[in-house]
């Protein structure tokens, strides 16, 4: 049952959501000194964190977010806008979207619209954000997280090898992006490296999403060195410090860059910048507006490449 305190807590939240784009465009803000963050790399934004307002205005999302610093964005599925709409939305803006998500059961339905659709606003890799299993038997992503076996995830590599001989003919890399249930074990085989062993590294690239690794107890800084080889992306999302491990479930424990648990200066010191092509910012909960949060992340971000953080 949803209790006073919490509808109170979400009404706010999507009072913020509504009205953080008039109040981020009614605000004087310095230009960014650069948008360029650790790396030596734009940084990128995944446009979930702002699903709000992306839904409400794109164009002005967008505005914002090359207002704010950010140089590229990663769009969550296909925007309700045409390719030639946000060809333009990006090119007023100077910013680049060279990723895209689909799930891997909207894959299965309409795949080479998504194929064709990332191709023609520029974007270099099609991500599958979220595995999916051959029968479709679960009813939502916790059900899924819980319930998924080893033959599941066997399944999800052939579909992402599939997937990823398609995109290459369109010149466009399959990647598959993490959450926490890869990281459950299968008497001692861990899925997520099932998925490794079992991908082509030539058709399948990997968008590790730090928070969830942390989130699923593992280390993000031994899964950046051990597997350089296989990880080009990166989704750069912190975790509270009272975030509990969770592999079962999906359940969010984020918070803005260099507010949580994770030690950015030596993950970013452990990367390889000609392996890591493009890192994209995002969160999932909020305290304030989004458009706040992702500010404050980018600032973190710019401080940290001018070694100031």
């Amino acid at each position: 049952m949803l209790t006073r305190r919490a509808f109170l807590q979400r009404s706010s939240l999507a009072l913020a959501a509504m009205t953080s784009l008039d109040a981020f465009a009614a605000t004087p803000r310095p230009a960014p000194l650069s948008k360029f963050g650790p790396l030596n790399k734009p940084v990128g934004l995944q446009l979930w964190t702002i699903r709000d307002d992306v839904t409400k205005d794109l164009p002005a999302a967008l505005k914002a977010v090359s207002a704010i610093g950010y140089g590229e964005v990663e769009f969550a599925g296909i925007p309700k806008a045409t390719t030639s709409e946000v060809r333009a939305m990006l090119g007023d803006n100077g910013l680049a979207a060279p990723s895209m998500h689909c799930g891997m059961a909207d894959a299965q339905k309409d795949l080479q619209q998504r194929i064709d659709y990332a191709q023609a606003i520029g974007a270099r890799y099609l991500v599958i954000s979220f595995p999916s299993t051959a029968d479709a038997r679960f009813k939502d992503g916790n059900a899924l997280a819980a319930g998924m076996t080893l033959d599941d995830w066997k399944w999800n590599a052939e579909q992402l090898n599939r997937i990823g001989e398609l995109t290459r003919k369109a010149g466009i890399s399959c990647g598959y992006h993490n959450h926490n249930m890869e990281f459950r074990s299968y008497d001692g085989v861990v899925a997520y490296d099932e998925l490794l062993r079992l991908t082509d590294a030539e058709l399948v690239t990997m968008e590790l999403d730090i928070a969830w690794v942390v989130a699923a107890g593992a280390d993000p800084l031994r899964m950046l060195t051990r597997h350089a080889d296989r990880i080009s992306l990166l989704h750069i999302k912190d975790v509270r410090k009272d975030a509990k491990t969770v592999l079962d479930r999906v359940e969010p424990q984020t918070t803005e860059i260099g507010n949580g648990r994770v030690d950015w200066p030596k993950l970013f010191a452990a990367m390889d910048p000609q392996r890591i092509r493009h890192y994209f910012v995002e969160q999932e909960n909020f305290e304030r507006a989004p458009l706040e949060s992702v500010k404050l992340s980018f600032d973190y971000l710019s401080r940290l490449q001018a070694g100031t953080h």
